[in-house]
């Protein structure tokens, strides 16, 4: 039976064309609609790859095994540099005994109006800073309720479709204020963390969703304006948000070198063991930061039942020595 199938040749071309092709259009992805969205499951497609590179070893097909292998390498290092820091280190970096700074983003749009249990899982998080979207009247009236003893500064933008926004801090805030990308709102400021280590300033944003080619152009369009702004801060800086494109996309790349700024996850797998498509998901809500930062960890928050809610990142400062930090020019 093994023999047969390892001499089945017409199978063997094809496959062996899309493990080819899938890599190429992953790696440098045509702009055209089909190809960014098949580019956003980059993650899978290297999984895939390496479980048929697994197959074709069982069945002793050498040159299927070779290519799937090699496939999987070079879409393994191709998205390590998605998720890299600039040191190029792959693993978190140890705590250093300095401030700590935990920052969330929620989709309240996501939690089937249960607003008790979102409530609940944000005051859990016990995060500094937190970043919400899809902020409509009736979310903005019960936050404010919920959240106004342990985050009592805030700043919101009521909409009613997706664009709304909000942010709750637990630091006061130092200046707080909107800017617009064409019709989308954007929250920008700086929190006063203390007398030490001064102002943290900080962007939340929420980018239109990719629903064709010209959407992927706002997309890119609109980071680049939060890029500029976040460019233009003298200071430690955060920018979170639901920026619907996936770490390996040409508008992130963009963003990152633009910017200047690190990205808060460190890498992402699919959910292998639910029955939901848990394995299609993609990262597209993300935390980033600036170099006097640094994650050490990074966490999807999740509901009872495994749906995705937001994420939580936590931060240090980078420069913290010997109990007092490196003072920043």
């Amino acid at each position: 039976m093994l023999d047969r199938l390892k001499n089945i040749s017409f199978y063997q071309i094809p496959v062996g064309l899309l493990l080819i092709l899938g890599t190429v259009f992953s790696v440098y992805t045509p702009d055209t609609f089909i190809f960014r969205m098949g580019a956003r499951f980059a993650v899978q497609f290297m999984f895939i790859c390496l479980g048929l590179g697994f197959l074709f070893l069982l069945l002793r097909v050498t040159s299927l095994m070779f290519l799937s292998f090699i496939a999987a390498a070079v879409m393994c290092i191709f998205l390590k540099g998605s998720f890299q820091e600039a040191d190029s280190r792959a693993f978190y970096p140890k705590r250093n005994g300095g401030l700590m700074l935990k920052a969330a983003h929620f989709n309240v749009g996501s939690a089937s109006q249960d607003y008790p249990t979102m409530i609940e899982k944000m005051l859990e998080s016990d995060a500094d800073l937190i970043s919400v979207q899809e902020l409509t009247p009736d979310w903005n009236l019960f936050l404010r309720q919920g959240l106004k003893q342990k985050y009592p500064h805030s700043k919101s933008v009521v909409r009613i479709d997706f664009r709304g926004l909000a942010f709750y801090s637990k630091y006061p805030l130092s200046r707080i204020d909107t800017f617009h990308f064409e019709d989308t709102p954007n929250i920008y400021g700086s929190v006063e963390v203390d007398s030490t280590y001064g102002e943290l300033f900080f962007i939340c944003s929420n980018t239109e969703p990719p629903v064709n080619t010209a959407a992927y152009d706002k997309i890119r369009r609109h980071l680049m304006q939060v890029a500029q702004i976040a460019k233009g801060f003298n200071a430690p800086v955060l920018t979170i948000g639901a920026y619907n494109t996936v770490p390996w996309s040409q508008e992130l790349k963009a963003f990152r070198t633009t910017s200047g700024l690190q990205n808060g996850r460190r890498d992402f797998t699919p959910n292998f063991l639910t029955t939901s498509p848990k394995f299609l998901d993609v990262p597209t809500n993300h935390i980033f930061h600036s170099d006097e930062l640094e994650s050490v960890n990074f966490e999807t928050l999740t509901d009872d039942d495994g749906s995705d809610l937001g994420i939580l990142a936590e931060f240090q400062y980078k420069y913290f020595l010997r109990g007092s930090p490196k003072q920043f020019q």
